[in-house]
């Protein structure tokens, strides 16, 4: 893999979506070439492409795209407008992958199709006949290879071209950052630092945050360390009120918003205040939410006290509170100001909560870092025991999600890889009314699921299968579903899932250790045969 300063930028989509319009106006402005590769083509043949494919067929015109692909990015660094079909070629998405920073490009199918329509100068002989048709079947064969690709994602249904530009000019500038621990995107720049509390009204005040805070934990980490929080902001001389939600996932509610909303108003909240999430996951989504929604948007802080929270879902902006229809469906995007992980706290967590943290750990290893794999795979068991880099492990998996975060804000391509193990995961909290499982366990459940689907496929060695698989089991983790699942509720679930497109589940499936892909060509009739495939091996070894 070629370094950041050798790498041209690719900017690839759908046609219609304006990569070449906008590959010009992003060249001039970082004073680069730019070659438009179906233009190019042309140039070389002699000959538009319906005639390339009237004569060659696509094959022959896959051929030459691969060839002038290489011959474009031996001229690195270079910004290159990519047919929409490049990535149905291994070969392309590999060259791709290793030396060019790859910007996905997304239009709704109302908006491409006026494009096209428009366009008559350049027609698409695979888009001829049946237009919207036909465009929407191939954005739906090719959704995934774009996703897989992208390491920076604009939708540009409502920016104009100088928007879009400006846009990739800031991912290109913040993904090619070299501190791991800066999360970058538009919704805010901020750092997953690993520290102690008592840093936090330091660290506040170089962020201009002067005002009160607002601190809210739950009943079990909140007899804890609130006091303490609490205490070192008030030594300062800030204001620090705290609110404390019953522990558990039931908190994740509008009811539970409420009180907190009512809470916050009656203290007399106001825009220039910061509110502090203490807590696991459902603290930190629930102070999140409140803090997206209350005054149209104020400030908060992450402290996560789970590893689980350290490494995942204080990180990204992701807020929100459950449905009585499923998890995380009511929510908003609202990026913290800082997130400070203060690894102490660990050492009261329960083995249980740590061995379901260290599943999203392995899961990061899994999607996109084989060598944290290996590392985590080296302390095994003696993870749940906290070992002396645990520090360590936490800043490298945490690296892991602020990289996809920095690369795809809003979850339209590669921050869709950080779902690996949820589609059935959660499916199965939800068959379990959320009571049976922690959330690492079922996602534990749902890694084996899916690396199996991936097996079946083709996709996936066997052999690195059963290293996850073993690795998952090794600290404690359940690896099958449960022998009274209730496949009905759970594939009801699955029907729910927010990362379904067009009808159809995407799912996300490892092809190495250290690498995966989203797939929505996955039949259900495959997931429903293998979920019932594991509850019979399940339901023999329990007899």
């Amino acid at each position: 893999m070629v370094n950041a300063a050798e790498r041209s930028i690719a900017l690839i989509g759908p046609s219609g979506v304006g990569k070449s319009t906008v590959g010009r106006r992003l060249a001039e402005q970082l004073g680069w070439p730019f070659i438009d590769l179906d233009a190019l083509i042309e140039q070389r043949a002699g000959l538009p492409i319906s005639e390339i494919f009237a004569r060659e067929g696509e094959a022959g015109f896959r051929e030459r795209e691969s060839v002038l692909l290489v011959e474009a990015l031996d001229q690195a660094p270079m910004v290159i407008s990519c047919g929409g079909g490049v990535v149905v070629r291994m070969f392309n998405r590999n060259l791709l992958r290793d030396r060019a920073w790859c910007v996905y490009l997304i239009g709704s199918l109302p908006v491409l199709v006026e494009r096209l329509v428009n366009d008559v100068d350049n027609p698409r002989p695979l888009l001829e006949d049946g237009l919207a048709e036909r465009l929407a079947m191939i954005i739906g064969e090719r959704r995934a290879l774009y996703g897989g690709l992208a390491q920076w994602t604009i939708h540009t249904d409502q920016l104009d071209v100088s928007a879009v530009v400006e846009e990739i000019m800031h991912g290109w500038q913040r993904t090619n950052s070299a501190d791991p621990a800066l999360v970058a995107v538009a919704g805010g720049t901020y750092r997953v630092q690993v520290g102690q509390f008592e840093n936090l009204p330091q660290e506040l005040d170089q962020l201009g945050l002067h005002g009160p805070c607002w601190l809210i934990s739950d009943t079990t980490v909140g007899p804890l360390y609130a006091a303490t929080v609490q205490q070192v902001l008030q030594r300062s001389d800030r204001r620090c009120e705290v609110f404390q939600v019953p522990a558990g996932e039931q908190s994740k509610s509008l009811v539970q918003a409420e009180h907190l909303y009512t809470w916050l108003l009656e203290q007399g909240v106001q825009r220039g205040d910061t509110v502090l999430a203490l807590g696991g996951g459902v603290v930190g989504d629930l102070a999140g939410f409140v803090a997206a929604t209350t005054l149209r948007g104020i400030a908060y802080v992450q402290l996560p006290t789970t590893i689980l929270a350290m490494i995942d879902s204080s990180i990204g902006g992701k807020t929100g509170v459950n449905h009585q229809r499923g998890k995380n469906l009511i929510g908003a995007f609202h990026q913290p100001r800082l997130v400070l992980i203060d690894a102490r706290v660990l050492s009261t967590l329960p083995q249980r909560e740590r061995a379901a943290g260290w599943a999203e750990a392995i899961k990061h290893g899994v999607i996109a870092d084989a060598a944290l794999f290996d590392l985590l795979e080296q302390a095994g068991a003696g993870l749940v025991d906290l070992p002396a880099h645990t520090a360590e492990l936490l800043r490298r998996s945490a690296a892991v999600k602020i990289g996809v975060v920095n690369r795809d804000e809003r979850e339209q391509g590669e921050r869709m890889l950080l779902n690996y193990g949820h589609t059935l995961g959660q499916a199965i909290e939800a068959a379990t009314h959320y009571t049976r499982y922690l959330h690492g366990e079922a996602v534990a459940i749902g890694m084996v699921f899916a690396a199996e689907l991936a097996v079946q496929r083709g996709l996936f060695a066997r052999a690195e299968a059963e290293r996850q698989q073993q690795l998952l089991a090794q600290i404690g983790l359940p690896t099958m579903p449960p022998e009274d699942l209730d496949v009905a509720a759970t594939l009801a679930a699955l029907s729910l899932d927010k990362k379904r497109a067009d009808g159809n589940l995407r799912w996300i499936l490892p092809t190495s250790i250290g690498h995966a892909a989203v797939y929505s060509d996955v039949p259900r009739e495959a997931v429903e045969q293998l979920l019932h495939h594991m509850l019979a091996n399940v339901k023999h070894q329990v007899s």
